[in-house]
């Protein structure tokens, strides 16, 4: 069923996001153990996704020159040995070095996978939203294992992360560069004929526009989903709910994701027409609104599930118009836009830190929310006089 529709690199982007978000939750999980207040928390975060975003303008472009395969061997290989080093320590500036480290490594990782797959899979005439859709489902669903068990894992057993993290990074670095040995830096895949149906034709006229202004949606829209995905695990610790079952309660928001890609795959009424895109991205104003409720489990839940559309439905018009080039710059496009995700990884947990500090609770999140949400459409407005 599934040959011809997916690749190694799929698994690669899959697994290596379960370690992603295993040491997202490992780091915001130990935090709250320590009973660090939520700016201490926002602030780690920060800083992490700052060396996300560094590592994203830095490297991003090398491997449309260096080679995405060579580029990739490398940073997998010395990642694998600061993972080794980092186990067994403690501490708050620990979890600065940590969060810094591992953003470093991701950072320059995405815009290489994603520049291999759309350069790879443009070659083969695959259809441009088809691999976008099929990129997306395999980080998100890496994401949702992660999240869900991360929590859970480092109350329990902290050091299997660092296990897992460490086996899989050597194997996979082996395998890139096995694949690269046999192959070069082409993508090898025989892929379905159904991949190379053209679905939705692009006008390239104003294809810089749209870029600019999903990517700046999707940092605004997206800085309630990083915050509830970082500071959740101490709103939940301190709701009377324990640490541990953190992961499940967030999973919603990393499930939310997935489901919103799978059908945005489906779907193509948002392709070039930005009122319908306008639409859908009401689900802010929704999540916000919820916040200002009384909480329990069942609406912790549901904030998280509607704050993963947050950010799944802007990303999804980001990263459609962000990687479909001309220009044979994948690499660098990519690099932009996982720059864009680091920068709202960095300012959503401290901004959303400082608004739960100021309000004592989960309703200064929600204040937070409307003033992104006229943020947004203030946004839209703007764009649909452009177009």
């Amino acid at each position: 069923m599934l040959k011809g529709k997916f690749h190694s690199y799929h698994i690669y982007s899959c697994i290596f996001s379960i370690i992603a978000y295993l040491f997202s939750s490992f780091i915001n999980s130990s935090a709250a153990q320590m009973k660090l207040n939520y700016v201490t928390i926002g602030a780690i975060n920060f800083v992490g996704a700052m060396t996300y975003v560094l590592a994203s303008v830095t490297f991003g472009h090398v491997g449309d020159r260096f080679g995405h395969k060579k580029f990739l061997t490398i940073s997998i290989f010395v990642f694998s040995v600061f993972v080794m080093y980092m186990e067994g320590f403690s501490g708050v500036i620990y979890l600065f070095v940590l969060a810094s480290g591992v953003n470093l490594f991701f950072g320059s990782f995405y815009p290489q996978v994603e520049g291999l797959i759309a350069k790879g899979e443009k070659s083969f005439g695959i259809d441009h939203s088809v691999t976008v859709t099929r990129f997306n489902l395999s980080w998100s669903l890496g994401n949702i294992f992660g999240m869900a068990f991360g929590p859970y894992i480092t109350v329990k057993w902290p050091y299997v992360i660092f296990l897992f993290s460490v086996v899989f990074s050597l194997f996979s670095g082996f395998m890139v560069w096995k694949d690269f040995r046999k192959h070069g830096d082409k993508l090898y895949f025989v892929p379905s004929k159904t991949l190379k149906l053209e679905r939705f034709p692009m006008d390239f006229t104003k294809i810089k526009l749209y870029r600019k202004v999903y990517r700046v949606t999707l940092f605004v829209s997206g800085l309630v989903y990083t915050a509830i995905l970082s500071l959740f695990p101490k709103v939940i610790s301190i709701s009377g709910l324990p640490l541990k079952i953190a992961g499940f309660v967030i999973v919603a928001a990393n499930i939310s994701v997935f489901l919103t890609f799978l059908v945005f795959g489906k779907l193509n009424i948002w392709v070039g027409n930005p009122k319908i895109s306008a639409l859908f991205l009401m689900v802010l104003p929704l999540t916000s609104i919820l916040m200002l409720l009384s909480q329990n489990a069942f609406t912790l839940v549901l904030i998280s599930f509607f704050g993963g559309m947050c950010y799944a439905i802007p990303y999804t018009f980001a990263i459609f118009y962000g990687l479909n080039s001309q220009e044979n710059d994948q690499g660098k496009q990519g690099g932009f836009h996982e720059a864009t995700i680091g920068m709202l990884f960095g300012f959503g947990p401290l901004i959303g830190g400082y608004f739960l500090d100021l309000f004592g609770g989960l309703y200064g999140l929600g204040i937070l929310g409307l003033i992104l949400s006229i943020v947004v459409f203030t946004i839209q407005l703007i764009f649909l006089k452009k177009v």
